[in-house]
């Protein structure tokens, strides 16, 4: 048996084995390990928050275009903008982008906090593939989420609409610069990801699907 995490892997491996049937079984987390947060911070309302091993470069990249081309457009709409880049081994260019609308955490016991507390959870990723984790964390805190296109590939069309797609530099601060002054539609967006990632990305509802696999592949 051939499986994949996410449709658009599916397409791309059965170019490879065409004889081969493919089954998608997606990445998952335990919803309800982000869905509360133990532990409360105090951030600004409006506070944008990013999440990832900041090493990685996907990750670096991501940072730099968004401190550049993106967080300044913002920041003359919404003076008190501040975005927080939180994860593990900050790397020395990113350690640089720290300023009075740039907070370097470095590593957390926890991104959960950050999560509930994020007025919105921006993914500016450019390059990169596969399932990215930190939007079904984000999904199941019931974050709004700003997101280009490619950040949301191989996510299922319900979390895609339960997210604001946005490609460019201009484009990506307008959306994310609407929901800073739109609670409600925070809110709604929220309540829309969370329940998305609990149906399609907890690992409860995951590990019937892969079982089920396995047990074909067990009877030939």
């Amino acid at each position: 048996s051939v499986t994949a995490v996410s449709d658009e892997d599916a397409r791309q491996l059965a170019g490879f084995r065409p004889d081969r049937q493919i089954t998608v079984v997606p990445n998952g987390i335990f919803v309800e390990d982000y869905a509360h947060a133990e532990d409360t911070l105090d951030l600004e309302p409006h506070a944008l928050v990013f999440t990832g091993k900041m090493d990685y470069r996907p990750n670096i990249d991501a940072m730099q275009w968004f401190c550049a081309d993106v967080l300044p457009r913002i920041s003359e709409l919404i003076p008190d903008v501040r975005l927080y880049i939180v994860g593990q081994k900050p790397h020395a260019s990113i350690a640089a982008l720290g300023s009075a609308h740039v907070q370097i955490t470095g590593w957390v016991p926890s991104v959960a906090p950050f999560l509930h507390q994020a007025a919105v959870y921006v993914t500016p990723l450019r390059v990169g593939s596969g399932t990215r984790l930190k939007l079904l964390e984000a999904a199941a805190a019931g974050c709004a989420i700003v997101s280009p296109p490619l950040g949301a590939e191989g996510l299922h069309p319900d979390l895609q609409a339960a997210m604001r797609l946005a490609d460019g530099a201009d484009r990506f601060a307008s959306a994310v610069v609407t929901l800073l002054r739109d609670a409600d539609a925070r809110a709604q967006l929220g309540v829309q990801a969370e329940a998305a990632a609990r149906e399609h990305y907890d690992w409860s509802a995951i590990i019937p699907r892969l079982t089920r696999v396995l047990e074909q592949d067990a009877h030939g």
